[in-house]
């Protein structure tokens, strides 16, 4: 039947090759030549069942039937792929039962022929559909065919103690067939006789099968022959072999023996993934902390190398993919402290590479010292990222292009949660705050760390690295202190942060308190007023920092608008809580408050400036002051200028 139609058969079976077939031209709509080929092999075993005498050959006509009616009464798409991990265990299986089968044609040939065979074996052939009646002709076969042969066909296998290559095919066939037909009747209108058909199968192949020893259901395959497998698939490519390199890199129990890192060495260009890179990473740290043996330091040298070269492979996207992975699990030290072994020698390759971009400040050059950076970056994020913030401030007129490198990275917006969930952190303004911040010594060193963070906030040409509030927290809200050294630098850092342009949508000041924010600037301006009669041992900003502190206030006022607030409500109240705070102060602080209180509050002064001014009741109010007696109407207008 297989010549008739043109099929061919195994080249060691020892058939001549089939002669050409040519349709019969006379055929009529029933005929042979109409029917499919799948019809076909149906009709052939049902003709011939009864020459089929030896159990082995039962369970392989069992088998070829099972798995092409399978094929058709599967719900899901035809062709729809294994979980990988049950698509390597059938490939071992079939692979290990040749191994011990000697029978088996495959008995003697080498483990890459029995690998590709056991795939191909594994394969859905691509045939055209049954129709409903051609596929319940099969079911109804292979229902007779069970009550015909079942009882034998237990007896042979429980017997039997190895399983055979066709026994293992028809327990997988019939086992897999009986699930899909569970979905049949639910899938398809059939009529009530293909009901039963349905039905009746299904109950004689469960009955089948729990009379079946569960040792032969049930095979495990060994470990060695399992990862041996798995290898043989990577290194010859065969089908899904890609999917097996994830198991490969992330298969703890395999990772470091000989055939691994030779897998692994030889095949490089194949595990140039992202996802891929930094499961190799995890089974790198995970051997690592197990393992102290000089023989597996060796090894991790030889496996890190190889991996590092994979990573240096990858797309720059696909690099930050593997940084932020290290990020999540490892934080800002990275590797630095899993695999201590690769860190020989890493500070000398940090400065030498830094030296390199420093000295050679190019947009051509830009890509070359990203692609130098990466490495190091990967190994030890937080020295790497520290090293950028140190040459930034120290290296004259290079900020610009090293903000470049570290914007090429966003990965780097990793933010650290450390003890405080609730509180994350900003791992590039962590590393710029312990590196630079408290160590600027020269007017011209600030103005590079300020030009560097603005680029860190609004890059040319990627995604910004550090956002505004993230900024206010880290270097504003602390330093608001008369007594803090860092002030100047604070409020000109607060000056340049407002005056940038708000992206659309929400205003990053909401989410940095702003009303204590006010507060505080107001309470640095009611200092000065006390400033001519401070001790001279007293450290106190200079008059020109109280010109920031106005100009910092009059930005944010007008920076702070209703929108900001959650509500209407919550703005009333944050204004009335900003009034009151205010009241205790100096009363000139208050009016640079104007153009937020608006209508809410009336501007308030000494009483004693009415008696020198007429100033509009509707606007202004007086207020209680005992520092202004009578007679001091004057000072009072002069302050008020």
């Amino acid at each position: 039947l297989l010549r008739q139609h043109g099929a061919e058969p195994a080249p060691d079976e020892g058939l001549q090759p089939p002669k050409r077939f040519k349709s019969d031209p006379v055929s009529g709509p029933g005929g042979p030549a109409a029917a499919s080929l799948p019809m076909v092999l149906i009709e052939g075993l049902e003709q011939t069942q009864r020459s089929i005498a030896l159990p082995r050959m039962k369970c392989y006509a069992l088998a070829n039937l099972a798995e092409l009616l399978r094929a058709f009464a599967e719900p899901e798409p035809q062709g729809s792929a294994l979980p990988v991990a049950e698509y390597l265990h059938k490939v071992c299986s079939v692979v290990s039962l040749w191994n011990s089968d000697a029978e088996s044609r495959y008995h003697q040939r080498g483990l890459d022929e029995k690998v590709r065979e056991a795939e191909r074996s594994m394969s859905l052939l691509s045939v055209a559909r049954l129709s409903d009646e051609e596929l319940f002709a099969g079911l109804s076969l292979l229902r007779n065919l069970l009550h015909a042969w079942g009882e034998e066909l237990q007896g042979a296998l429980n017997s039997s103690e190895e399983l055979c290559y066709q026994s293992y095919r028809l327990l997988d066939a019939l086992t897999a067939l009986g699930k899909s037909l569970a979905c049949v009747a639910d899938t398809r209108d059939l009529s009530k006789d293909k009901k039963v058909v349905v039905l009746e199968l299904t109950q004689i192949i469960e009955r089948f099968l729990e009379k079946i020893s569960a040792s032969l259901k049930s095979r495990d395959s060994d470990a060695s022959l399992v990862s041996s497998v798995a290898m043989t698939i990577i290194e010859r490519k065969l089908d899904r072999h890609m999917e097996l390199c994830s198991v490969f890199a992330s298969e703890h129990t395999w990772a470091f023996s000989k055939d691994w890192v030779d897998c692994l060495v030889k095949n490089k260009a194949l595990f140039q993934k992202p996802e891929l890179v930094l499961k190799l990473l995890e089974t790198v740290v995970n051997f690592t902390a197990s393992s102290q043996d000089r023989e597996d330091q060796e090894l991790q040298k030889q496996v890190t190398k190889a991996i590092l070269e994979c990573y240096t492979e990858l797309s720059l996207t696909d690099k930050n993919k593997v940084l932020s992975g290290v990020l999540a699990s490892w934080g800002g030290p990275g590797l630095s402290l899993s695999l201590q072994l690769v860190m020989e020698g890493f500070q000398e390759e940090l400065n030498v590479a830094f030296n390199q971009i420093t000295q050679s400040v190019s947009d051509q050059g830009l890509s070359k010292a990203v692609a130098s950076v990466a490495r190091l970056t990967l190994l030890h994020p937080e020295a790497t990222v520290k090293k950028v913030c140190s040459l930034a401030v120290v290296n004259l007129g290079t900020h610009q292009f090293l903000a470049q490198i570290l914007c090429s990275f966003p990965a780097l917006s990793f933010l650290e949660t450390h003890d405080d969930p609730g509180r994350p952190r900003s791992l590039v303004l962590r590393c710029l705050q312990e590196a630079v911040w408290g160590k600027l010594s020269t007017a011209r060193e600030e103005e590079q760390f300020l030009e560097f963070l603005a680029f860190l906030l609004q890059p040319s040409s990627a995604a910004p690295l550090v956002s505004p509030a993230e900024v206010t927290r880290t270097f504003i809200l602390p330093c608001l202190r008369s007594d803090c050294a860092q002030i100047e630098l604070s409020l000109q850092l607060l000056s340049q942060l407002l005056s940038m342009q708000a992206h659309p949508g929400e205003h990053w000041i909401k989410s940095c308190h702003p009303f204590p924010l006010l507060l505080s600037l107001c309470r640095l301006l009611d200092g000065y007023t006390r400033y001519w009669h401070l001790p001279e041992e007293q450290c106190f900003p200079s008059l020109h920092t109280k010109d920031l502190v106005v100009d910092t206030l009059s930005q944010l006022c007008e920076v702070l608008r209703p929108e900001v607030a959650p509500s209407p409500d919550v703005w009333v109240q944050s204004l009335a809580w900003l009034h009151r705070k205010v009241a205790s102060l100096d009363w000139t602080v208050g009016l640079r408050l104007k153009p937020l209180f608006g209508d809410h509050f009336k501007n308030e002064a000494p009483e004693t400036l009415f008696e020198v001014c007429r100033l509009p009741e509707d606007a202004w109010t007086p207020r209680a002051s005992p520092a202004y007696g009578p007679g001091s109407g004057l000072l009072a207008w002069l302050e008020c200028c």
